[in-house]
């Protein structure tokens, strides 16, 4: 009994031991803890943060200076040059045959081109390209497009048309007959009418018509002046 009493005895003493050194080793944590605590930098409260921007959209000029400085690709320019259109060419002026004066209103003789039949125009008409805006025996104003274009009548006229005419009243033979054969043709003259109709109230005369000035025949009446091309036979329709 009495060592179980001693037994005891020393069993309390370690405890006791024990709680003293754990008390002890809390102690000592605390100031630890205390002493690390209080020396830590007390940091800046955060300031708020302003949400970022968006982004621009991309615009194609903002990029023009690159486009023209590119180093490698001469032909990139943002400058586009565009050329204008090449003005258009005045087609040839038709060709005068002579002037009409006497008639009301007067009518001129025209073709568009050489080859084609010659008809009377008035001031107004069409031919071709061209508006007849005025006439008399020496200029002619078209409208081509806007554009006035004066010229004068014997500009337009048909040389060869009036060569071959001069050549036949004097008999002159043209440059390139060949003196190969004499052919001698005997033309009758005979009275003839009023001929092709070339508008205005008008007719064209027949060829190696006898028929006097001043004739009158199916409602019209033959008339003959003097033109810088010659002499005009006609036939204007009595009113």
């Amino acid at each position: 009994m009495r060592r179980l009493f001693f037994l005891n005895i020393l069993l309390l003493g370690g405890i006791a031991a024990a709680t003293l050194k754990w008390l002890e080793l809390r102690e000592e944590t605390a100031k630890r803890e205390a002493l690390v605590s209080g020396s830590a930098p007390k940091l800046p409260a955060a300031k708020p943060v302003a949400a970022a921007p968006m982004p621009e959209k991309t615009v194609a000029a903002n990029y023009f200076d690159v486009a023209a400085r590119l180093l490698f690709s001469k032909d990139r320019n943002p400058t586009v040059v565009i050329a204008p259109p090449p003005a258009p060419v005045m087609p040839a002026l038709p060709l005068t045959y002579g002037v009409l004066m006497l008639a009301e209103p007067p009518i001129i003789m025209m073709a568009g081109k050489k080859g084609e039949p010659q008809k009377g125009f008035r001031p107004g008409d069409q031919i071709g390209d061209f508006k007849i805006v005025t006439f008399d025996n020496r200029t002619i104003t078209f409208d081509w497009k806007g554009q006035k274009v004066l010229r004068t009548i014997s500009e337009l006229a048909d040389r060869d048309a009036a060569t071959a005419a001069l050549m036949n009243q004097q008999n002159i033979p043209a440059a390139d007959t060949k003196p190969v054969q004499q052919v001698q043709t005997i033309q009758t003259a005979r009275p003839e009418g009023p001929g092709t109709d070339i508008g205005g109230d008008m007719r064209a005369c027949v060829a190696n018509d006898s028929t006097a000035a001043g004739s009158v025949k199916d409602g019209y009446r033959k008339v003959v002046s003097a033109s810088p091309f010659g002499t005009v036979c006609r036939w204007e329709k009595i009113k």
